[in-house]
């Protein structure tokens, strides 16, 4: 059946429209950015990965050629010691392993295999093995491949100390010693052992150490030391028998931290500057010259999405939060437009159970079904807060008051407890479980430091606890496995299980691993549908997982008879019979409506920068009816029955445009109006839950609560993950589920994430686009071959230990700026207004003022602890590298802006930076190329980066009327966009004073 449904999704698909094709673009670089280069034994050739590709080019240089596929990825490649093979960790099907092929790329086979990463191939000296890295036993340790055989076992000695990892190795030219990097906590290690005898020749704090390579006489060892925060890199030689460590680059090249090859007893060869360099040590250094040629499509040209932003009539709600059955079965609870809703099933409209401009989440009933405790931020400080309510009589009450934010509340079988997850304002991803007594309103924390799991479910006999938790192979790496965490309610201790341990289990944000009232079964979801396991009392399981849908599912819920489960599928209820599995559909229907505006209103602007011509129309009013600006006119003296706006002395801009943010519920209400306080008025969030994501445009856009327009996609990944919002997906019938959802769950655009494999990515683009959504990646090569619209961030570590998209020190080379121009990639890079980071401590130097800024004193006081707290810890740690660092990322803004490449001002943060991270991160770009050219980024770049600069990004008769009144001139000094004094959203006019207050 599950083949059947995929062959008429596929079969739909290929029913739609295609897009226009794309034009090829070739081109030559002789640059690259974060490559690694490896000299062949003879020295008759180099090896480079240059942008995840293996090419070889002659010796004294020339063309590179490449050897590995452009679909697939490969890394770090080393030559046998005969020079007639070379090993590379490859990434294919979603995982690294080890792969030899002959230096011009025949014989290409597969050495290691499995689920775990196998990482950084080494020769043995007499080359009949292969060292490399591995997490296959749960920890990096160092393991060995036979060549001949494909045998594998642990290599290291100290790879049985638990307390610490250890990757990349180096065979010694003798044979008889291995180097390699160990680290414990925060501190590396350069060590070398010898009959299993161990030691450490240098230790760091902080810093990076990586790639160590032997001299060929054994007396030596290059060591990359790097530190990313600090944007530092440089090459150390120590020496093996002193432990003496002298510098081996010039201290002042750009060099990247992907190892060095040895020439001869004082030459290394090495990448930096963008160049592959040879350096006599202590001397100086020549470049060994490269072309490369790259072949990619120019922008796909296709039917875009066009947003219906101006309906008026009603509209379905989808944004259905956290939905819960009753005991009984007769009901369900739910988060719509803010507030809580009581759907009785039978009768398809549901009861609003709370009616206030704050929003009220996570609804659960008590096992009695006599009270709901759920949370809320009505407090009006900016927490939210658990409350109580009975059922019978509508009273209500607040259990607790915390200045950190709860989440996800769950009653324990006995009614007398309620566990929740406290959300760390220091880091907002941290979540600790707490127990709440639910008589009292005590809290008693029994664990710290889950990384956002799932909501928690209690075991039969309230001793522990399950919840959906990010399991990590490791520590060296974020990306792990979700997987069924049980916490002991009495010690605190946990253990992992998962029914599928050739996969993660779906995504922690939509799904709890839900154990029935009588104990014998959990509930989960998986690869998009819902499945139950039998389990015993422990929570161990017994059985085989038994798949109970074929449709989409989220959010199950049991009834308190263990024999039916209700779940979401895309917007509509269900509940399925665990004694026939029979499948109900359960009746609903509820809209909301955009709010209107009927009068019409006149601003009066002295200035205007209307992001279409350059600098400022003055002296003119903007004409906006309903949601539209219908006139842009010289001034009249008169505009009867109008609203007038009187900005005669000030600067009206369009509504900025975030283009990449995320958001968290548990904020409650405040961001909405934060943003808009900072006049952002529209806001991209590439990885979201969407149904909380739908909750927001739907509240914002019908005026429950003050917020921006609301664009959203889920990320798609595949099997590693990290986030709790990520889902895994494989090229299996779950990807064309997932694909469809995208429509029923309108999603703006796709995003596609870092474990995910090239082939995946591409299947998603020619689906994406023949639906007229866009696709964003934090990929940028291969996704320039085949249509990828933008990329998000200037940098991320993707699958690798750094980005090959910007250097250590913030540069990006000819590659990268070829691919983005020649593509016509957008690009979010999130620098200036991203915390943490280099470049956002040296612009917050810019705002000494920042915390008497009216919209920062209306933030929760506890973000402003966790700001101070941060910078703090920003100025020690890299405060001194801010202006240099920034000086450098600055130079490639202004390389990307020459090139034409657009533009947008995100910050990727959340919680302490809503806002004026935006503002931080124009003012970056103002210093990169201009204020113009920054408040075009912010405005109608962002615009065509969402895929609607034909409604909004600019202020022209027709578009939608988003606009910002400045009580300054921002493109006299770009700070004066802090000095907001009235938001127009939507037509609606929205005052400082209305914005910085609390409902």
């Amino acid at each position: 059946m599950r083949k059947t449904v995929r062959m008429l999704l596929l079969g739909l698909v290929a029913t739609m429209a295609c897009p226009a094709m794309a034009r090829p673009v070739s081109f030559e670089v002789r640059e690259g950015t974060n490559f690694a280069a490896a000299i062949s034994p003879d020295r008759s050739a180099v090896a480079i990965d240059l942008q995840g590709r293996i090419w070889v080019l002659p010796f004294k240089g020339g063309t590179a050629r490449p050897i590995t596929p452009v679909m697939d990825e490969a890394r770090f490649a080393a030559w046998s010691p005969d020079g007639k093979w070379l090993a590379y960790q490859y990434y294919r099907n979603g995982g690294w392993h080890i792969w030899i092929s002959r230096p011009d790329g025949s014989d290409q086979r597969q050495l290691t295999f499995g689920a775990s990463d196998d990482r950084e191939p080494r020769w043995s000296a007499d080359g009949r093995a292969i060292l490399f890295g591995s997490d296959r036993a749960d920890s990096f340790d160092i393991w060995r491949v036979d060549v001949a055989t494909g045998a594998i076992a642990r290599y290291s000695a100290a790879s049985s100390d638990a307390a610490r990892e250890e990757y990349y190795p180096d065979a010694s030219p003798d044979g008889r010693s291995i180097a390699y990097i160990a680290a414990a906590g925060r501190g590396q290690s350069l060590v070398v052992e010898t009959g299993g005898q161990a030691r450490t020749l240098l230790m760091v704090e902080g810093d990076d150490l990586a790639l160590p390579r032997w001299s060929a006489d054994g007396r030596r060892i290059a060591v990359n030391r790097y530190n990313e925060d600090r944007a530092e890199s440089t090459l150390q030689i120590v020496d093996v028998a002193t432990g003496t460590a002298t510098r081996g680059d010039d201290g002042r090249e750009d060099l990247f931290p992907t190892g060095a090859s040895w020439i001869d007893g004082d030459r290394l060869a090495y990448a930096a500057d963008g160049r592959i360099k040879i350096r006599r040590i202590g001397g100086d250094a020549s470049v060994v010259p490269f072309r490369a040629r790259f072949d990619v499509v120019s922008r796909p040209d296709y039917p875009k999405r066009r947003f219906d932003l101006d309906s008026t009539g009603p509209r379905p709600v989808k944004g259905i939060m956290r939905p819960r059955v009753s005991p009984d079965g007769k009901a369900i609870l739910f988060t719509a437009l803010g507030d809580l809703w009581q759907l009785d099933i039978g009768n398809p409209k549901p009861r609003k159970l709370t009616d206030d401009a704050y929003l009220d989440v996570d609804p659960a009933w008590s096992p009695d079904g006599r009270t709901i405790a759920y949370l809320s931020d009505r407090r009006g400080v900016g927490t939210t807060d658990l409350y109580l309510r009975d059922v019978a009589t509508g009273k209500e009450h607040r259990l607790t008051e915390t200045t950190d934010d709860l989440m996800q509340p769950a009653w324990s079988p006995d009614g007398k407890s309620i566990a929740v997850f406290m959300r760390d304002a220091n880091d907002w991803h941290a979540a600790r479980l707490n127990i709440v007594d639910a008589a009292t309103g005590a809290l008693r924390k029994v664990h710290d430091g889950l990384f956002l799991p799932s909501t928690p479910t209690w075991s039969p006999d309230g001793k522990s606890i399950v919840t959906l938790a990010l399991r990590t192979p490791g520590k060296r790496f974020r990306k792990g496995h979700n997987e069924f965490m049980t916490i002991d309610l009495a010690t605190g201790a946990t253990r992992f299980s998962t029914p599928d341990r050739s996969r993660s289990v779906s995504t922690r944000s939509q799904t709890a691993p839900a154990w029935s009232p009588d104990g014998a079964s959990i509930a989960y979801l998986h690869q998009g549908v819902l499945w139950t396991v039998a389990v015993d009392a422990r929570g161990d399981m017994v059985e085989a997982p038994v798949q109970m849908t074929r449709g989409d599912a989220s959010y199950p819920s049991w009834t308190g008879d263990s024999r039916s489960i209700v779940y979401l599928d895309g917007t509509a209820f269900k509940r399925i019979s665990l004694v026939d599995g029979a499948i109900e559909d359960i009746p609903f229907d509820l809209s909301w409506s955009r709010k209107t505006e009927p009068q019409r209103t006149v601003i009066r602007a002295g200035r205007v920068f209307d992001a279409v011509g350059s600098g400022y129309r003055r002296d003119v009013d903007i004409v906006v009816d309903d949601n539209r600006i219908t006139e842009i006119v010289p001034r009249r003296a008169d505009w009867p029955g109008a609203r007038i706006v009187d900005a005669a002395g000030k600067t009206v801009i369009p509504g900025l445009v975030q283009t990449h943010i995320h958001h968290f519920v548990s904020d409650g209400e405040t961001p909405g109006r934060t943003w808009l306080s900072f006049g952002v008025t529209s806001v991209r969030e590439p990885g979201a839950e969407p149904y909380e994501a739908l909750e927001r445009r739907e509240a914002w856009a019908s005026g429950r609560r003050l917020g921006p327009r609301q664009f959203y996609s889920v990320i798609l990944e595949g099997d590693r993950l990290y986030y709790w919002m990520n889902v895994g997906v494989g090229p299996d019938a779950q990807l064309d589920m997932e694909l469809r959802r995208a429509l029923t769950l309108d999603y703006d655009f796709i995003k596609t994430y870092e474990t995910m494999t090239h082939e995946v990515q591409r299947r998603i683009v020619d689906f994406a686009h023949r639906n007229g959504l866009m696709v964003a990646s934090h990929e940028l090569y291969p996704a320039a071959t085949f249509g990828v619209d933008a990329i998000e961030h200037m940098g991320t570590r993707d699958r690798m230990q750094f980005a090959d998209r910007i250097s250590m020190h913030n540069r990006a080379y000819e590659d990268v700026v070829q691919l983005m121009a020649s593509s016509g990639m957008y690009i979010s890079p999130t620098s200036g207004g991203r915390l943490p980071g280099t470049s956002f401590t040296y612009q917050m130097r810019k705002l000494p003022g920042l915390l008497d800024l009216p919209q920062l004193k209306a933030f929760p006081p506890r973000y402003i602890a966790a700001y101070k707290r941060a910078m703090g810890y920003f100025e020690k740690t890299h405060g001194d590298r801010a202006s240099e660092a920034a000086r450098d990322e600055l130079a490639t803004l202004k390389t990307f802006s020459d090139r034409g490449i657009v533009i947008g001002a995100g910050t990727d943060g959340g919680t302490v930076s809503y806002g004026f991270g935006e503002i931080a991160e124009v003012m970056h770009f103002a210093q990169a190329f201009g204020a113009e050219k920054a408040l075009r980024s912010a405005t109608i770049e962002g615009a065509r980066i969402l895929g609607a600069d034909a409604q909004l990004g600019s202020i022209e008769p027709g578009k939608l009327a988003d606009l910002v009144v400045i009580d300054g001139d921002p493109l006299a000094d770009i700070r004066d966009l802090m000095k907001v004094d009235t938001v127009v959203r939507d037509g609606e006019v929205l005052p400082i004073a209305t914005l910085l207050k609390a409902p």
